[in-house]
């Protein structure tokens, strides 16, 4: 598929998936107002209702950033800079923009993001490996209740 044909397809991936948040956060909108408007029930139902209503605006919130990267992709196909990498300027994989088409990095500059990210909370994804890898001096867990019986 040449360059013109996929930037046309994707531009029209966006403008769907667009309008379809559109409607969708237009309806979450109204939906959240007329709840807060008429609740007849118990304690029960109150707080299904209450659980529910915020689970539609975490829902809301989420569409709403989605909305805001499709537009930006938008204007970038518009100004002749889609598709090139943010950080490094560097062509974004076609594979990647086919299924993420608002992607602003490119796989490399995307998943160093990820790891700085993480390293910076200290929060390990693995905390079994991090566990046992705390100090190097120190004795296993398995080691630890050896000693321990």
């Amino acid at each position: 598929m040449k360059r013109n044909e996929f930037l046309k397809d994707t531009r029209q991936r966006l403008i769907g998936r667009r309008d379809a948040l559109r409607r969708a956060l237009a309806g979450d909108m109204s939906m959240l107002r007329s709840q807060d408007e008429a609740f007849s029930g118990d304690e029960i139902d109150a707080a299904i209702a209450t659980e529910q209503a915020e689970l539609r605006s975490q829902m809301a919130s989420f569409e709403s950033r989605e909305l805001a990267q499709i537009e930006s992709a938008l204007d970038r196909i518009q100004q002749g800079r889609y598709g090139h990498c943010e950080t490094c300027d560097h062509p974004i994989a076609p594979l990647r923009l086919k299924a993420l088409p608002y992607a602003t990095e490119c796989i490399s500059c995307a998943r160093r993001d990820e790891r700085r990210d993480a390293a910076s909370r200290h929060s390990p994804i693995n905390r079994i490996a991090a566990f046992r890898g705390e100090d190097e001096n120190e004795a296993s867990a398995d080691e630890k209740y050896e000693e321990i019986r």
